[in-house]
């Protein structure tokens, strides 16, 4: 992959949730292992406080579960994982008042609140840690573009972007399903250049990577609790990764950015 500078020897994905880096990169994550020292971040995968298990919040399900599903996911797939065991944003409080910062489902698909700063600094904190523990070495990072624009994913990226130094290179992945979904039944109706912008970036080069579309649903396979979610059932699998494809294959996109 010659947009791949041969200067990185390691690449970092940061992933918000429990299948993100699976879902959007994980057929360059095939092609980099062996090649690149790689490693995958998971950053929402903490258990809330306090809760009914038999009904989760939104109906999504807890962390303690998901947690599995992505360590068999990415163990099939070869790549290291390491989980942050941070709040995913429906289940953070504002620390003042003890409530919600982000009540509803409808109000993940924003920006994120000044509330919420407890999150990022600890986010910086533990991605500061993880680079630096090889500091004398340039980084790849993957970081979600944020199509869709759910909330965690713009923070992670936004994290990404303050602590990538000069030598480091931060590629964004086009989130899917959001890129496919196109608000029909999650996140917003939205594009890359819609994205580019909250982000204060521009795109220097967009890139393609295909994945062999059975690999990719054996991956997805493991996120059993998500598939309803997501794809609605698992009949649906197939054709919405085929709506980025070429030749048969899912297509996962990539853009290289530069800071304004």
């Amino acid at each position: 992959m010659p947009w791949i500078p041969s200067t990185f020897e390691r690449v970092i994905v940061v992933s918000p949730h429990m299948d993100d880096a699976i879902l959007s990169c994980g057929g360059l994550l095939k092609q980099l292992i062996g090649q690149l020292d790689c490693l995958t971040v998971t950053v929402c995968t903490a258990d809330p406080a306090d809760v009914d298990t038999q009904n989760p919040p939104h109906g999504i399900a807890l962390p303690s579960l998901r947690r599995n599903e992505e360590v068999a996911a990415l163990a099939a797939l070869g790549c290291p994982l390491v989980q942050l065991d941070l709040l995913d944003a429906i289940y953070r409080t504002d620390a003042a008042r003890g409530l919600p910062i982000y009540p509803t489902m409808q109000s993940i698909w924003t920006m994120p609140q000044p509330q919420d700063e407890p999150h990022r600094q600890a986010l910086r904190n533990r991605l500061l840690t993880l680079a630096g523990q090889a500091s004398n070495r340039p980084t790849l990072f993957l970081s979600p573009l944020g199509i869709g624009h759910h909330i965690d994913h713009i923070l992670c990226t936004q994290v990404v972007l303050s602590i990538a130094d000069a030598r480091d290179q931060v590629l964004l992945y086009e989130d899917f399903p959001y890129v496919v979904d196109q608000g029909s039944h999650v996140g917003i109706a939205d594009d890359a250049q819609k994205a580019l912008r909250r982000l204060g970036v521009g795109g220097v080069q967009r890139f393609e990577q295909e994945c062999d579309v059975d690999e990719k649903i054996a991956w997805i396979s493991h996120y059993e609790s998500q598939i309803d979610s997501i794809f609605g059932n698992h009949d649906n699998v197939r054709p919405m990764l085929l709506k980025n494809s070429r030749h048969g294959h899912t297509l996962e996109r990539f853009w290289q950015i530069q800071k304004n």
